[in-house]
């Protein structure tokens, strides 16, 4: 791996999450199948959930074959399963979370079966109903402050 790529590997994990060290790609492969599975909650992983849940994955510097193996995952495993080959996934409890309430509504549908994966996955990580409801909320806010950085830095259009 390139001193480059290693420094972004470094700064996206820093600044996302907080973390000092870099995930395993093996811990990075079972956070995002977790997440896949929520997402296909609703009986349908569509495109645009997939496409987030691999461009998310990729922005983190993993090795090729994650991406690889992400891009045809059924997502139809037991989700206490998939958590369980893990220690650090299960540890990275809010934000696994978090990341599966983006991935699920990156379709423009936070469905109700998804809401019920994300807390059965909360129900497994020991995380309250509390605590989804304020992850739920973080998404909104973020999303919203999303639109509103990009209308602002581009009040017309993207130059790209």
């Amino acid at each position: 791996m390139s001193a480059n790529k290693k420094l972004g590997q470094k700064w996206i994990f820093n600044w996302f999450f907080g973390f000092n060290e870099i995930p395993t790609s093996e811990d990075s492969l079972t956070y995002m199948k977790s997440v896949l599975c929520c997402a296909k909650a609703d009986g349908v992983l569509s495109a645009e959930e997939r496409e987030w849940v691999l461009g998310f994955c990729a922005s983190w510097g993993v090795e090729d074959w994650v991406i690889e193996e992400l891009k045809t995952y059924e997502a139809n495993e037991p989700i206490e399963e998939v958590i369980a080959r893990s220690p650090q996934v299960s540890m990275a409890q809010r934000d696994i979370l978090l990341c599966a309430i983006w991935a699920c509504a990156a379709d423009r549908q936070y469905h109700e079966e998804e809401k019920v994966k994300v807390r059965q996955m909360a129900s497994i990580l020991g995380v309250s109903e509390k605590v989804v409801e304020q992850l739920e909320q973080l998404y909104q806010e973020e999303s919203a402050l999303q639109q509103k950085r990009v209308k602002l830095l581009y009040p017309e259009k993207s130059p790209y």
